[in-house]
């Protein structure tokens, strides 16, 4: 009964030339400890091994989640990547996550308790702490979230710490928003200010719920 309660989550990976890293964020999703998970992976015109190591997991995928979708594409760019894959998504919450980055197992379970805890209508969006890992996955640094709930002023004025590889958004508000604006590179902040400018909150809890990747390949990433 309460897996039927449990809202379905969308998660998807927009994946371009991370061949080294992407079965490891493929792994993290599956290692969620949250069941009701639809993954969606979209391979960007990736020129280097990306598609076959994805392939690689298809099996896997298909047995652990409520629903799996790979498409692969002639490379259309980082935002308009994960506006391909909301038109797909089923879920009422939205995580994209880049291919070279890895979620921590509570993730998923962490950020739908606290839409459940806050139980507000105009939080549309849960953040966390970050993890700085490198290409071994050796962490760097951790920032923790701020246990706060950040307005329109906090994200204009840079007072809000909203990292974007730990989202998890209401999936309806985003796509009402018409999803992410493919003109700028800097999607993750373009976005928050989209959802709170109506009035709309942000939250972001304390626990470090996701691994950011950084490495000389990764300049694509905002």
């Amino acid at each position: 009964m309460e897996y039927k309660k449990s809202p379905l989550v969308s998660v998807v990976i927009h994946c371009y030339n991370h061949e080294k890293y992407v079965q490891e964020s493929i792994q993290s999703v599956i290692g969620q400890d949250y069941e009701k998970i639809e993954l969606i992976i979209i391979d960007d015109g990736s020129k280097d091994s990306s598609v076959e190591k994805i392939q690689e997991m298809i099996v896997i995928c298909k047995a652990r989640f409520e629903r799996f979708e790979f498409r692969s594409q002639p490379n259309q760019g980082l935002c308009a990547t994960p506006n391909e894959a909301l038109d797909w998504c089923e879920g009422e919450y939205f995580c994209p996550i880049a291919s070279d980055d890895v979620m921590l197992p509570r993730k998923t379970k962490i950020q739908v308790d606290e839409f459940k805890k806050l139980s507000r209508s105009d939080v549309l969006g849960v953040f966390s702490g970050v993890r700085a890992i490198d290409e071994r996955g050796h962490i760097l640094s951790e920032k923790r979230g701020l246990n706060k709930t950040f307005t329109f002023e906090d994200v204009f004025l840079r007072k809000a710490y909203l990292p974007a590889p730990s989202a998890m958004l209401n999936l309806r508000a985003v796509k009402e928003l018409g999803g992410y604006n493919s003109q700028l590179s800097i999607e993750g902040l373009d976005m928050c200010l989209k959802l709170t400018k109506s009035g709309g909150k942000l939250h972001s809890v304390q626990e470090l719920l996701v691994a950011y990747r950084r490495h000389d390949d990764n300049f694509r990433k905002s």
